[in-house]
């Protein structure tokens, strides 16, 4: 019996513990997820770009940094990598979970292209979308 109330008390105190996190990341992101859809915009600057390739590539996006499937097209073209990664990570020297690694792994699997030689601190999704697409 002792057994089992203190597990008890270890699952109630994981589920607080994510719940919490999860409120603080939604928090952190709101700059984000407070805007409408970005569908719109990533169909206007890639016209020739099928919803199902844009959603492809956005998912390797919010997978990489964790995110939630569904928040994928509230990431819009213009929308700066270092930007999403600063605001998950506000302080400076934070241990993260190595999503900017992940990303360009992913990003190599799926489509055969090492951003690393032409990363920027200011490198767009936008951009990487036009590199692993080979959009002229």
């Amino acid at each position: 019996m002792h057994v089992i109330l203190q597990f008890i008390i270890i699952v109630l105190l994981a589920a607080v513990i994510f719940v919490l996190s999860s409120i603080r990341e939604r928090r952190r992101m709101r700059r984000f997820l407070d805007r409408a859809c970005a569908g719109s915009r990533w169909h206007r600057r890639f016209p020739q770009a099928s919803k199902s390739e844009i959603r492809e590539f956005l998912d390797i996006f919010v997978e990489a940094f964790g995110f939630r499937q569904r928040w994928r097209l509230y990431f819009a073209p213009d929308d700066r990598v270092m930007d999403v990664y600063s605001t998950l990570y506000p302080a400076r020297g934070t241990p993260d979970g190595m999503e900017l690694e992940s990303l360009v792994r992913d990003l190599r699997k799926r489509y055969g292209v090492d951003m690393l030689s032409s990363w920027r601190a200011d490198i767009t999704l936008g951009e990487i979308y036009e590199r692993t697409h080979n959009v002229a």
